[in-house]
C-alpha cells in the first residue's frame, strides 16, 4: 500500500486534472475530482476544522471589539413596604413606596500595555494557523482518496490481466484437447493445461477480491454507505517524463517549504506565542480607564407644590401681657403627585471620571506570567523546527522512493520484454511438442507474475514522481 506523504494545495489541483476529463456513459462513474470533492464535503474531521476556524474568526472579532468603549443600559423599578428610605427625600417612611431607576453607562480602556492590541493580533495569528491546519487535514484526505483511486484503478487492470489470461488459458486447454485427440500430446499435457486454468480462474478470482477491497476502501473513505454499484473512470494514466527525480532533497525542499500549510501553521504559532509574551508584559504597566454615566430615577413619594391659600388670622393658644388674644395667619397648600417625566429630568444627574490602576505587588504573577510566555514561545520555535524537519525527512523518502520506483520500473519493463519473448518461445516448443506442459507453464507463470509486477510498479512510480513534482512545486501534465 502506498504510503501517505503530505502535499500541498496547488499540487492537488494539478493531479486532479489529470483524472477529470473523461465523458461518462452509461452507468454514472466517479472521476477523481468527484471523489475528493464529496470527501472533503462529508469528512466529520474537516467539517470539526471548520468551526474550529468559525470559532476562532469569532474570537478575532470579539477582540476587535474590546477596543471600542462598552456602552450598558440599566433600568429597574421597585417596591418597598413597611419602614424603609424614601429615595426621594432620602428619609425614613412607612408609606409604600414604588421607584424606578435609569442609567446609563459606558467605560473605555485608554491604556493596559497595548495588551488588547496584542491579544487582536494574537487570535488573528490564530485563526490563520487554523486555516492553515484545516488546509492540512484537506491535503491529508485528500491524499489518501488520490491513493485509493489509484489503488482501485490497479486492481482494475491486475483483473483485466487476470481475464486475458484464464481466455488465453481456456484456449491453450483447447488447443492441447485437440493435439491430444490427434494423438500428437499425451493426455498428461492435457492435464496440466486443464491445471493452468484452474489456476488462472483462482488468481481471476484473488484479482476480484482485491478489486471488490479496493473499492471498499474508497467508499468507506467518501463515507458511502456500500460499495454496491460505485465504479470509477479509467483515465488513461501515462508515466510522465520528468527531471525532479535529479533534484536533490534540499532543493525541493527549498521550493516547496513556504507553501506547505504545516509549515504555515508552524510559522505562525511562533508569531502567535511573540504576541503572548507581549500580552504577559502588559501587567507590568499601569492600567488607565476612563468612565461615564447618564441617570436618573422616578419615586412615587415624590409631591409637587401647585399653589397655597390664605385663610385668615386665627388664635395660636397665646395671650399677650395685656390679656389679648395673640392671632397668627393661617395658609393651605396644595400638592399632587410630581409627574414621571418632570422627575426624570429634575432627578437626572451626569457623571465621568478617569481610572488609574498602578500594580505593586501581585504575588509575582505578572513575572510567571512572562517566564510561562517565554517558555511557550521556545516551545513553539523548538515546533517549527521539528515540523520542517519532519517535511524535510518526507521529501528525502520521497525523493529516495521515486528513484526507488523508478529503477523497479525500468527494469520490470525489461523483464516483461524477456518472459514476453520467452514465453512465445516456449509456446512454439510446446505446440511443436519439443517440450513439456511444465516446461511451458513456468513460462506462462513468470509472464503472468511479470505483467501483474509491471502494473503495480507502474502506478507505485506514477504515485511517488507526482508526489515528488508536488514538493516541487513543477507543473504536472500526462
Amino acid at each position: 500500500m502506498m504510503k501517505n506523504i503530505r502535499i500541498f494545495p496547488s499540487v492537488l489541483a494539478l493531479l486532479l486534472m489529470v483524472f477529470t476529463n473523461v465523458e461518462v456513459y452509461g452507468q454514472k462513474k466517479w472521476t477523481l475530482r468527484e471523489c475528493v470533492d464529496y470527501a472533503l464535503e462529508h469528512n466529520i474531521t474537516v467539517k470539526q476544522n471548520e468551526i474550529n476556524s468559525e470559532l476562532n474568526e469569532i474570537i478575532t472579532l470579539q477582540n476587535k471589539m474590546s477596543l471600542l468603549p462598552n456602552l450598558n443600559a440599566s433600568v429597574g423599578r421597585n417596591y418597598n413596604f413597611g419602614r424603609t428610605i424614601d429615595p426621594f427625600t432620602n428619609q425614613f417612611t412607612t408609606q409604600q413606596v414604588e421607584s424606578d431607576n435609569w442609567s446609563l453607562s459606558s467605560n473605555v480602556t485608554l491604556f493596559n500595555g497595548f495588551s488588547l492590541q496584542n491579544t487582536l493580533k494574537q487570535s488573528q495569528l490564530n485563526y490563520l494557523a487554523g486555516k492553515s491546519d484545516l488546509q492540512k487535514v484537506k491535503n491529508d484526505i485528500s491524499l489518501n482518496v488520490i491513493t485509493s483511486y489509484l489503488q482501485v484503478l490497479y486492481a482494475k487492470e491486475q483483473l483485466n490481466v487476470a481475464d486475458g489470461r484464464v481466455a488465453q488459458a481456456q484456449q491453450q486447454l483447447d488447443r492441447v484437447r485437440r493435439m491430444v485427440d490427434g494423438g500428437l500430446m499425451v493426455q498428461g499435457n492435457f492435464l496440466d493445461a486443464t491445471s493452468q486454468l484452474a489456476n488462472e480462474e483462482l488468481s481471476k478470482i484473488t484479482a476480484e477480491n482485491q478489486w471488490m477491497t479496493a473499492k471498499l476502501t474508497l467508499t468507506q473513505l467518501l463515507q458511502l454507505e456500500s460499495p454496491e454499484g460505485f465504479e470509477v473512470e479509467d483515465p488513461a494514466v501515462l508515466v510522465p517524463e520528468t527531471s525532479v527525480t535529479d533534484m536533490q532533497p534540499a532543493q525541493i525542499f527549498a521550493l516547496g517549504e513556504k507553501a506547505l500549510p504545516e509549515v504555515k501553521a508552524a510559522d505562525i504559532r511562533v508569531q502567535s506565542a511573540e504576541k503572548g509574551v507581549s500580552i504577559a508584559k502588559a501587567s507590568y504597566y499601569p492600567r488607565l480607564t476612563a468612565f461615564g454615566q447618564l441617570s436618573s430615577f422616578y419615586s412615587s413619594s415624590s409631591k409637587k407644590f401647585v399653589g397655597g391659600d390664605f385663610n385668615g388670622f386665627f388664635p395660636n393658644g397665646s395671650i399677650t401681657s395685656g390679656g389679648d388674644t395673640v392671632l397668627s395667619p393661617d395658609f393651605s397648600t396644595r400638592i399632587e403627585d410630581n409627574p414621571y417625566r418632570d422627575q426624570l429630568d429634575e432627578n437626572y444627574n451626569k457623571a465621568f471620571g478617569l481610572s488609574l490602576s498602578i500594580p505593586i505587588f501581585n504575588g509575582l504573577s505578572s513575572q510567571s506570567n512572562v517566564k510561562r510566555a517565554r517558555l511557550n514561545l521556545e516551545n513553539s520555535k523548538y515546533a517549527a523546527q521539528q515540523t520542517r524537519n519532519v517535511v524535510y525527512q518526507s521529501i528525502q523518502q520521497a525523493h529516495t522512493d521515486a528513484i526507488a520506483a523508478k529503477k523497479r520500473f525500468d527494469a520490470t519493463n525489461k523483464s516483461l520484454s524477456a518472459f514476453e519473448e520467452a514465453y512465445q518461445y516456449a509456446e512454439k516448443r510446446f505446440n511443436a511438442g519439443l517440450i513439456n506442459s511444465l516446461e511451458f507453464l513456468t513460462a506462462n507463470n513468470n509472464l503472468t507474475r511479470t505483467k501483474v509486477e509491471l502494473l503495480q510498479a507502474k502506478y507505485d512510480y506514477i504515485f511517488r514522481l507526482k508526489v515528488l513534482d508536488f514538493y516541487a512545486g513543477n507543473p504536472l501534465t500526462f
